[in-house]
């Protein structure tokens, strides 16, 4: 526990720290606190030994990535020398004390691990991995709700900084697959080489035969064939399995709803039987087994309410019960001859039964009686037992010895209001008229264009000039005043980077600088955060030396970032001498930016000067490079 923070301690004069939850993270420790300024409660992880600097970058980037099921991560700072990490409060069992009690249902643990690797899809296409998923860092809150705790922070601070952008989405996959099948076993088949913890203290070790877990089937018999498979291919010796959390959602899905207050009751009752952690086969079922399969492939309850449903409440309603959407009965003519005496209570219900088992609906409503029309009245009730009969006779011969007024009146006056079907043809109309004036305006536009000096001949359009386009897409950039020259030594190719630190000889970021030439737009090199565009005063610039494989000329610098503003300086020179040489384009940072360099020099090195820094979605000023493109 640290000597630093401790109950009572106030973080950057705002978060007051109030009790110590549990932590199982080596070098971390976890506390309840609340928020004084907004009074809300928070938690807040101390760093107190490992990579702290490096995993309080990884809390910055994880904070950029916005999903309901990742724990917002609220604030980064430090304090008397140790980093912290504020974020949402944790609610709700993990999936460590879940799965201690008794395995998920399989129906339960599809969705629990289906919500997560969901979760971590949104954050790997932001170029974030979570790299030390165990089953502490799943929580099921009260409403049903999964939370994914320690996105890229847990790893970077144990030192694991991944590998190329396949391995770790592959690391990814493979750890949410270990979370299923702790889900549905109870035993945690943890890497033996890795730093995490084993299922959090929580969780007995997985069997393992031939290096590998053994099938969940061996331990929970009720587990589905696809499930079992899934981990057994995944957690082998070879490469097979789902490759990104997005594969695995794929191979999970559909799954219901959370049943976050009986994730585990079902089949804790059921009490399922305890095995050794190791052996080569699978153990007895117990007395108990009937009731854990009966819990296991119990159906997900998902509270909407679907067709069947509907009409299931239908069948239970009584005769004669107006359910909602349902017009009221017609009500005949007064005086009209019916084809029988009135209908009893027992006749309207056996009649109405007879009419849904046909199932047959009229292809028109039928039409309202006019005065003197001869029209139809509705569908007569037969007697019980008796089909029911539609009479054929037309009104005027029903009441031929009551007055036609009165029997229209009475007919017609407790008949709901229908309102008049909507007329399409004014719209059609309308439409068919907006179409045909914008075809006239274009015909007109694409008519005399010809005749326009300033428009271009045919031979023009059909063979483009390159110089003349790529301007045309880099708002900013210094366009060539002369077409691109070719390449003398072939097109260039990037061999090598460096940053540049005026203020410090190990650059920024050192270790990421090839991932913004790596090919991959998910990963980036990118420099320290800084509260203002200048560097805050610290240095006057940061640099970007890039050295090619041969001297070439280089004609257009295209550069992708995921940041917004900003300036930078495009130079013929090289890292030593970072300023020297005239300045061949300069412009702002963007989604994908094209810098003509005029002249286009023939040479073997090119430093992006960067005085300015663009903003970032957090309104912290920070370039994130991910792509550099040359031709």
């Amino acid at each position: 526990m640290s000597e630093v923070v401790g109950r009572g301690t106030v973080l950057a004069g705002r978060y007051r720290v109030l009790s110590s939850v549990d932590s199982d993270l080596q070098g971390a420790s976890a506390w309840q606190a609340t928020d004084q300024i907004l009074d809300r409660p928070v938690r807040v992880r101390v760093l107190e030994s490992g990579a702290v600097a490096p995993a309080l970058d990884a809390a910055r980037r994880a904070a950029l990535v916005a999903d309901p099921r990742l724990v917002r991560v609220l604030d980064v700072g430090s304090h008397d020398g140790y980093g912290y990490v504020v974020s949402e409060q944790l609610v709700g069992p993990s999936l460590a004390e879940l799965a201690s009690r008794a395995p998920l249902t399989a129906e339960q643990a599809r969705a629990v691990i289906g919500e997560a690797a969901a979760a971590l899809e949104v954050a790997r296409r932001r170029g974030v991995h979570h790299l030390a998923l165990r089953p502490s860092v799943v929580h099921v809150s009260p409403d049903g709700r999964v939370l994914v705790g320690g996105l890229a922070l847990d790893a970077a601070l144990l030192g694991d900084v991944g590998g190329d952008a396949r391995s770790t989405t592959r690391a990814d996959a493979v750890g949410l697959v270990r979370l299923l099948y702790a889900a549905l076993t109870g035993h945690w088949p943890g890497d033996p080489g890795s730093l995490l913890p084993t299922g959090g203290g929580t969780l007995p070790p997985a069997p393992v035969v031939d290096g590998a877990p053994v099938p969940p089937a061996q331990l929970v018999p009720t587990v589905p064939n696809d499930l079992d498979t899934l981990c057994a291919v995944t957690l082998g010796p070879n490469d097979d399995g789902p490759h990104s959390p997005g594969e695995l959602v794929r191979e999970l899905e559909p799954w219901g709803e959370i049943r976050a207050s009986g994730l585990a009751e079902g089949v804790a009752a059921a009490a399922v039987p305890q095995f050794p952690p190791t052996g080569d086969a699978a153990p007895e079922v117990g007395p108990s087994a009937a009731a854990v399969a009966a819990a296991a492939v119990a159906p997900v309850v998902v509270q909407r309410q679907s067709v069947r449903s509907a009409f299931r409440v239908q069948e239970e309603q009584p005769p004669g019960a107006n359910l909602p959407g349902t017009p009221p009965p017609a009500i005949p003519a007064k005086g009209s001859t019916l084809s029988g005496p009135p209908p009893s209570a027992e006749a309207s219900a056996a009649a109405a039964a007879a009419a849904a088992a046909a199932a047959v609906p009229p292809a028109t409503a039928p039409p309202v009686p006019r005065a003197g029309s001869t029209a139809y009245p509705p569908a007569s009730v037969a007697p019980a037992g008796a089909a029911p009969t539609v009479s054929r006779r037309p009104v005027a011969q029903a009441t031929a010895a009551a007055d036609f007024d009165e029997v229209m009146g009475a007919a017609t006056r407790d008949i709901p209001i229908v309102a008049r079907r909507f007329d399409p043809t004014a719209l059609v109309l309308t439409i068919v008229v907006i179409a045909v004036i914008v075809g006239v305006i274009i015909a007109i536009k694409i008519l005399f264009s010809g005749f326009d000096p300033r428009s271009p001949s045919s031979d023009d359009k059909s063979t483009p000039s390159s110089s003349a386009s790529a301007p045309a897409s880099t708002p900013g950039a210094v366009a060539p005043a002369t077409p691109a020259a070719p390449a003398a030594g072939g097109p260039p190719v990037i061999a090598s980077a460096t940053t540049i630190d005026p203020s410090d000889t190990d650059g920024e970021h050192q270790e990421d600088v090839a991932k913004a030439y790596d090919g991959d737009a998910t990963t980036w090199w990118y420099t320290q955060t800084y509260k203002s565009a200048d560097f805050a005063g610290f240095k006057p610039a940061v640099g970007y030396a890039i050295t090619l494989t041969t001297k070439t000329t280089v004609n257009t610098v295209t550069l992708h970032s995921n940041s917004t503003g900003g300036q930078v300086e495009i130079r013929a020179t090289d890292a030593a001498h970072p300023t020297d040489g005239p300045v061949l384009a300069s412009g702002a940072f963007g989604a994908e930016v094209t810098f003509g360099l005029v002249p286009p020099p023939d040479t073997q090195s090119l430093v992006l000067w960067i005085t300015q820094l663009p903003t970032t979605a957090d309104g912290s000023f920070r370039l994130e490079l991910a792509e550099i493109s040359l031709s």
